[in-house]
């Protein structure tokens, strides 16, 4: 029994090993090109929340997110903002949602119909904060001790915000936007008062901003474009190739 193998010194072995060569080309440009819009999505999801509160930075690659500490921007003490604030240092605002519990660095909250502090998607601020029908203002003290203004002047403790840490934060699930859910990567949360065993400061009329850098998202998604068209190219390449190669055997 004779075996015959392929002879690529002849023209009929070169045209073989031309066509796999072309065709493994494709295949790495292909994957190159998934590559690519992976990193795309993220550096665009970057952009668009270049200004939303407490935004972290998504790392290409499923890296999960940057939690460096993103701007301190004072809100002031308006009726539209009269509950803003923002955690300098470690720590999540803990809120319930339908699903359970979420974590923000979104300081945004409002009052509820039963003056409850809530985010603007309804969630519940963990603990809850309610303030008292006669309250006449509120003010949030360093360690999340929760004031509220009384009809004589005086002021009371109505309530205290604690924050919540985790030893991976990059584990959290993004919740959308600047919210986060718990996931088994991120480890064991420990709630504790703001200002005690690492745990950041609150600051009242003020909102953490988002960490994005704007110019090094833009240009992280000129060099994407621009790998994008580069591969682009090579599969057209190739393609062409490839036509040639098929036209050449028949």
């Amino acid at each position: 029994m004779s075996t015959h193998a392929t002879r690529f010194d002849t023209p009929s072995g070169r045209a073989i090993l031309d066509f796999a060569m072309s065709l493994s080309g494709i295949s790495a440009s292909t994957h190159a090109l998934q590559a690519i819009l992976l990193r795309q999505d993220v550096t665009a999801d970057n952009l668009t929340n270049v200004s939303t509160p407490g935004f972290k930075r998504r790392l290409a690659g499923g890296q999960g997110a940057d939690f460096s500490q993103g701007p301190l921007e004072a809100t002031g003490e308006t009726a539209t903002n009269a509950f803003d604030l923002a955690v300098q240092g470690e720590g999540f605002f803990k809120a319930q949602s339908g699903d359970g519990a979420v974590y923000l660095r979104a300081g945004v909250f409002g009052l509820d119909a039963h003056r409850e502090l809530v985010t603007p998607q309804g969630y519940k601020l963990s603990p809850t904060i309610r303030l008292p029908a006669d309250a006449t203002g509120f003010s949030v003290r360093g360690d999340g001790t929760v004031l509220a203004g009384r009809p004589n002047g005086s002021q009371t403790a109505v309530g205290q915000i604690t924050l919540t840490r985790f030893p991976n934060p990059a584990g959290l699930l993004n919740a959308g936007g600047s919210a986060y859910a718990p996931f088994p990567a991120a480890g064991l949360p420990r709630d504790g008062v703001p200002g005690t065993a690492g745990f950041g400061t609150l600051v009242t009329g003020a909102l953490e901003g988002s960490n994005v850098d704007l110019a090094m998202e833009t240009v992280a998604s000129l060099r994407n474009l621009r790998s994008f068209q580069v591969n682009a190219r090579m599969i057209r390449a190739q393609d062409d190739m490839l036509g040639t190669l098929l036209d050449v055997r028949h």
